[in-house]
């Protein structure tokens, strides 16, 4: 069995029976990203699945996707919460390596998408718990001076009864967060600006994912470089794509104002959606 202690220059991902790290060996490789690998990997001091996710060939030597990994990797290991993905360990050289938790559910882009190839839509009485979950894991995280800062439906793993966050790998603290950080079309206008974020970021990814799940589509839609729709024009009110509760559409749609300071706190979203979910549960 060959063995790494760090990623070689073979830009391809290592192999089923390869050893990550020392005590972890390859299952089989799950999806790369920009900057990194994800495997699924056998633990010996586990005697379990893991997933493994560690720096790509090419990012190897980037020292800020190092630090950032590294970060990423503290943060799971020090955070706890139901809704947000556990992390193990973090081994910090040669090359960073984060153990978590296994997932076993899909994501909630896949789920969405899935329905809609159905001609379906996910359940509004579902939308308002996946909207109570993920209040509560970033209200957490901000208690913990930590913006996501990437809240999308592709880092949202639904696993009944459960959604879990996870890839903490663009968090920060609130303040002067470096270019370009988001993913386009989830990113708050402020982000898009490049300017100093707060929590209320959060709260404009927390109202792009609900609006994506209620309807089946993104509030803005562009891909072409250089250009943000959330810069040229207000997000269209969910109830455009969907009829639902009044008063649920106004607390998605309030999450999308292009003022900050005009969105909503995530703990009245929160307070908010349990009320809802109680009084369904007594009709």
């Amino acid at each position: 069995m060959m063995v790494h202690t760090g990623i070689t220059k073979n830009t391809e991902p290592l192999q089923k029976g390869e050893s990550l790290i020392p005590g972890y060996t390859i299952i089989h490789h799950m999806r790369r990203g920009k900057d990194c690998d994800v495997y699924y990997v056998w633990s010996e001091e586990r005697l379990s699945g893991c997933i493994a996710k560690t720096l790509q060939p090419e990012a190897k030597n980037h020292e800020d996707a190092k630090n950032r990994m590294i970060r990423e990797g503290e943060c799971l290991k020090a955070l706890s919460h139901p809704n947000l993905v556990r992390g193990y360990e973090i081994i910090a050289n040669p090359t960073p390596v984060i153990v978590q938790e296994t997932l076993t559910g899909e994501t909630l882009s896949h789920l969405v998408r899935s329905l809609a190839h159905q001609h379906k839509a996910l359940p509004i009485k579902q939308l308002a718990h996946l909207g109570m979950q993920l209040c509560s894991v970033v209200h957490y995280l901000h208690l913990n001076n930590l913006l996501h800062l990437d809240i999308k439906p592709s880092n949202i793993i639904s696993q009944p009864p459960l959604a879990k966050v996870i890839d903490l790998n663009l968090a920060a603290s609130p303040g002067d967060v470096r270019k370009g950080i988001g993913t386009k079309q989830y990113m708050a206008p402020e982000q898009a600006r490049e300017e100093a974020l707060t929590t209320a970021a959060d709260v404009w990814g927390v109202g792009a994912v609900l609006f994506f799940a209620a309807t089946g589509k993104r509030p803005f839609q562009s891909l072409e470089y250089g250009r943000y729709e959330q810069l040229e024009r207000p997000a269209e009110p969910v109830q455009t794509y969907r009829e639902m509760d009044g008063f649920l559409a106004n607390h998605i749609d309030r999450c999308l104002q292009y003022e900050a300071d005009q969105r909503p706190k995530l703990k009245d979203i929160h307070e908010f959606l349990c009320s809802f979910i109680e009084k369904d549960a007594r009709c």
